[in-house]
This record gives structure tokens, C-alpha cells and sequence, in this order.
């Protein structure tokens, strides 16, 4: 079930005014991409913000349904982003915080060596860099309004795809290693298997 924004900017404007629903899925899903194992007691460091106990209730909701989302072989992840309906500059402002807070999420669990990440990998998130310093829109520009709709939808659809793709290659390769590392008992199980007699 996708989140509503307008309802998560509500209650985070009322209880914890320095986070936006951008900012904070932004931050989950990088975290939940790298591996990171979420629990309360990192999220003030994560958000940087005192996380009070209502948005705490709030993060692990949107923790859990992320990652299902992240796993779901029909791609139906989502990015927190306003609706349609807002101004393109609002909406393209959110996808910059959305961006930023995915890498400082990402640098946050990631744990193991840069090495590990493929070109692929380092290829989006430094698209996501980059995606984080866009410039904001010109209301007042009279260029053509339904192109640069079209071009925003493009990226929000890459940034999506990107996200799911790194959580999906990340997560793959941590199970493929804890089997590998699993091998040598197996192996070796029985050991008068090895005696010779």
C-alpha cells in the first residue's frame, strides 16, 4: 500500500518539523539498499533530528513497507514524492532531498568495502549526486511546461528502477556470500568421512 505524502507531511510538520517525507524515505530506503539493519536507536544519527515516538512508529511502518516493496518481483516500489498535483518546482525539490538523503542513507549501513560495489552501482550513486544539486524549476519560465513534466517523470522512473536495482544486486551478493562462507562445514561435516582406513 503506498504511503500518502500529504498525510506524512502533516504529521511530521506537527511533531518533527526538520524532517520532509522526501528527507526520510530518502534516508530508509539508501539505509535498507545497503544493508543496513534499522533499529530506534540509530535513527536521531540517520535523520539527524530528535525522532519523537509517534515518527518513530511512522519510520518503522515505512521501514517495513519499503522493504517489501524493495523485494516485490512486479517492481511496485515507489518514491515518496508530492502528488501530481503540486508544482513541478515542489516536486523536483523533493526528488533532489529524496536523492541526497538516499546516498547519506546508503554511507550510513553500508559496511563493507567500496570495492564490493560494482561500476553499476557506483554509476547510480553518483546519478544521485548529481540528482541532489538540480537546480530548482523557474515557475516563470515559458518553456515548454509538458516536456519538462515528461523529463521529470523520466527521472523519478530511473531513480526508482536505480533504487530497486541496487537493493536487489546488494542483497543478492550478501546471500550469495553467507553461502560461501557457509561451504567449508558442509564440506567437512562428517569427519570421519576423511580417515582413511
Amino acid at each position: 500500500m503506498q504511503v500518502d505524502y500529504k498525510l506524512v507531511r502533516q504529521l511530521l510538520d506537527s511533531t518533527a518539523p526538520d524532517l520532509s517525507p522526501a528527507v526520510l524515505h530518502g534516508a530508509l530506503t539508501g539505509f535498507l539498499c545497503s544493508g543496513g539493519e534499522l533499529d530506534q536507536d540509530i535513527l536521531p544519527d540517520l535523520l539527524e533530528t530528535a525522532i519523537p515516538p509517534v515518527v518513530a512508529q511512522l519510520v518503522e511502518r515505512l521501514a517495513s513497507e519499503t522493504r517489501t516493496d524493495l523485494q516485490a518481483v512486479d517492481y511496485g516500489f515507489q518514491l515518496l514524492l508530492p502528488a501530481d498535483d503540486s508544482s513541478l518546482a515542489q516536486r523536483v525539490a523533493a526528488l533532489s532531498q529524496w536523492c541526497d538523503w538516499f546516498n547519506l542513507g546508503f554511507a550510513a549501513g553500508y559496511m563493507r568495502p567500496q570495492a564490493d560495489l560494482s561500476a553499476e552501482l557506483l554509476e547510480i550513486l553518483n546519478d544521485f549526486s548529481q540528482l541532489a544539486e538540480a537546480d530548482a524549476v523557474d515557475e516563470d519560465d515559458d518553456g515548454d511546461a509538458e516536456q519538462d513534466e515528461a523529463n521529470f517523470m523520466e527521472l523519478v522512473e530511473y531513480v526508482r528502477m536505480a533504487a530497486i536495482s541496487l537493493y536487489q544486486q546488494l542483497n543478492e551478493a550478501a546471500a550469495s556470500s553467507d553461502s560461501v562462507a557457509e561451504e567449508p562445514e558442509q564440506l567437512f561435516a562428517d569427519p570421519d568421512d576423511q580417515l582413511l582406513h
